[in-house]
Formats: C-alpha cells, sequence, structure tokens
C-alpha cells in the first residue's frame, strides 16, 4: 500500500466518521425538537426544526432518506457555507 493509498483510506475513514457524527447530532435535535414541542415551547421547537433541516441538508441526500424518521414540518430550504 502506497502513500496515497493509505491517505486516501484515512480521508475516507475521516469523512464517514464525521458523517456519523452529523447523523447522531441531528438525532440529538431531533429528541430534543420533540421535548420542546411536549412542553408546548413553540420557538424552541421551530428554531430546532431549522436546525434539523440544516444538519440534514449537510448529510446530503443519500443519508437524508435514512433521516427519514426524524421530519420536520420546515421545507427544504438552501444554506450554503461563505
Amino acid at each position: 500500500m502506497g502513500v496515497t493509498s493509505a491517505a486516501n483510506i484515512n480521508a475516507d475513514l475521516r469523512a464517514e466518521e464525521a458523517l456519523d457524527e452529523l447523523v447522531a447530532l441531528a438525532r440529538m435535535i431531533a429528541y430534543a425538537r420533540q421535548v420542546a414541542q411536549d412542553v408546548k415551547l413553540p420557538f424552541a421547537t421551530n428554531c430546532l426544526d431549522l436546525a434539523l433541516e440544516a444538519v440534514k441538508q449537510e448529510v446530503g441526500e443519500e443519508l437524508t432518506k435514512d433521516l427519514a424518521e426524524l421530519s420536520s414540518p420546515v421545507p427544504q430550504v438552501s444554506v450554503k457555507r461563505h
């Protein structure tokens, strides 16, 4: 295995770990959103809806289908890095 191959493998592992962390973050946000909704905190619920949609967009389309159970009523918006 060459240096380039090892670097590609390390980059792939880091990317997968980052993706796993984003999925975990989406689940935590979804849980917090549900709690906010249960205790009738509409502003917090709306903020968490926006946060959840932003994380789902960061994860990308391939895993957004897997996160369908974490849906929120917020429509998809374009959030781009500057």
